[in-house]
């Protein structure tokens, strides 16, 4: 069973991976179809490797799974915003996170939402400074050029009223420290996203919004709405497969380390226990 979902993807990958490549590459599922792609021509783990909860994923996939699984979570969170709100991602930029920038657009305003995924990261930020795991990124730099960037191409198109404004999110992270500066650019995590967005106080009128959606459609490197067509449905699912499979193995695993460590222990008191007389006697002599 824990090759099953890895077995489907090699199977029919010639024909259905490299297909949702091909709307990937560009803009929504880049990263999920490459992960996809580079599992495909993994071999198989052994039955004993599966049950340990070996990582299944490939070297190559790994590259690409901790992007792949950002694109899937905002895209999801984002579309519990509903018809009020436009979401388009970047198609092409020179940053290496270009399918985790989203421009969203409602009733509360303009948004690039620059989204990053750490996995069980610990997260402090004050100010400008962001920290993950002791490491500085520069996500509220990249967030407010991005904004500025935006902001600019939307009134060369005639919305020269609109001001961006840049959010950074982060995904999968243990937990966020916030410090007593207050950020330049507001950083949330994924879970708190659409909340913030729909408390936010309203700027734009429905027919405001739809004129605003009209010239943000007009963006060259921006795909409006792109989780809804039926190619990137499918895409979506094969990934959502492949992320029960490493969960899956992800549990095993730890099944196994506490399997084991409650072993250690067992035999650790097996072994005072029956060497207590022993020691005991030696003392007492």
């Amino acid at each position: 069973m824990g090759d099953q979902v890895s077995g489907i993807e090699r199977d029919d990958s010639a024909e259905t991976v490299s297909a949702a490549g091909a709307e990937g590459a560009a803009g929504f599922g880049s990263s999920m179809a490459a992960c996809l792609r580079a599992q495909a021509v993994r071999e198989p783990r052994s039955a004993l490797a599966t049950a340990f909860g070996t990582n299944p994923l490939s070297a190559a996939a790994r590259e690409f799974y901790s992007s792949a699984l950002s694109e899937l979570e905002t895209a999801v969170a984002l579309a519990a915003l509903g018809s009020d709100w436009m979401v388009a991602n970047a198609t092409q930029t020179a940053d290496d996170h270009v399918d985790e920038d989203h421009i969203v657009l409602g009733p509360s305003g303009t948004f690039l939402v620059c989204s990053r995924q750490h996995p069980h990261a610990k997260i402090v930020t004050a100010g400008r400074m962001i920290m993950v795991n002791g490491h500085r990124v520069e996500y509220v730099r990249d967030a407010l050029v991005g904004a500025d960037r935006l902001t600019a191409a939307l009134s060369q198109l005639g919305a020269g009223s609109t001001t961006v404004r840049p959010l950074v999110v982060i995904g999968g992270a243990s937990g966020v420290i916030y410090g007593n500066k207050r950020p330049p650019v507001p950083v949330l995590q994924l879970g708190e996203l659409v909340s913030w967005l729909l408390h936010e106080s309203t700027v734009y009128s429905a027919s405001e919004v739809q004129a605003l959606v009209a010239v943000a459609g007009q963006l060259g490197s921006w795909q409006v709405r792109p989780a809804a067509g039926s190619a990137s449905v499918r895409l979506t699912a094969r990934f959502e497969r492949l992320r029960t499979e490493v969960d899956a193995a992800r549990q095993r695993y730890r099944l196994w380390v506490v399997a084991g460590g409650a072993a250690a222990i067992a035999a650790t008191v097996t072994m005072v226990v029956v060497a207590a007389p022993a020691i005991i006697g030696l003392f007492a002599g």
